[in-house]
């Protein structure tokens, strides 16, 4: 037996609703928590109070600093190396978009340490995690393990706040960790 209820007339100080109510509350502007969020906010800051610096902070500085310990140096020659020479032309171009974009903040102090963190976050789960297993795996499922480990995870830290990461840009930050000696595609 279906009981019926009548409302008509009824007052109520909200909603009056015949079942469950489900609320969705969406905050487009809030920060994302954790460190880069705490940094974005940091950075809003600088950017309303126009506090730009000169220099690189130490943690950046680093990832500046070329190193080729296997005498395998530059981009197209890392690719070539672990056999994917044919996304040289992509890669380059998503580079030279994290490039950009790394230049267009590298004035504020807060956006520089955004970036070291995201870089040494990015140098360390391919690293540890994603170049030991080259060997194993073909180029779909390391393919698979950058979006999963690093491109994905570091577009959701840093929002939709002050500056928007997207796949091709944080593509372009693997790339240029490559071009800088940080990691490689090949044993």
């Amino acid at each position: 037996m279906i009981a019926s209820v009548v409302q008509e007339g009824a007052i109520a100080g909200g909603d009056i609703v015949g079942g469950d109510k489900v609320e969705q509350h969406i905050y487009p502007n809030a920060a994302p928590v954790g460190i880069v969020g705490q940094l974005l906010s940091k950075l809003q800051n600088e950017i309303e109070k126009n506090e730009q610096v000169r220099e690189k902070i130490e943690a950046l500085a680093r990832f500046h600093m070329q190193r080729a310990h296997d005498g395998i140096s530059g981009l197209e020659a890392k690719l070539k190396a672990g056999g994917r020479s044919g996304e040289y032309i992509a890669a380059l171009e998503k580079k030279e978009m994290f490039v950009k974009l790394l230049e267009r903040w590298s004035l504020y102090a807060s956006a520089q340490e955004i970036f070291a963190y995201l870089l040494a976050q990015a140098e360390h789960k391919f690293n540890l995690t994603i170049h030991p297993q080259i060997p194993s795996l073909n180029e779909v499922q390391v393919n698979g393990l950058v979006d999963d480990l690093i491109i994905v995870p570091t577009i959701d830290q840093c929002g939709t706040g002050v500056f928007v990461l997207n796949h091709n840009i944080c593509m372009g930050m693997i790339y240029w960790l490559a071009e800088q000696c940080f990691v490689r595609w090949h044993k």
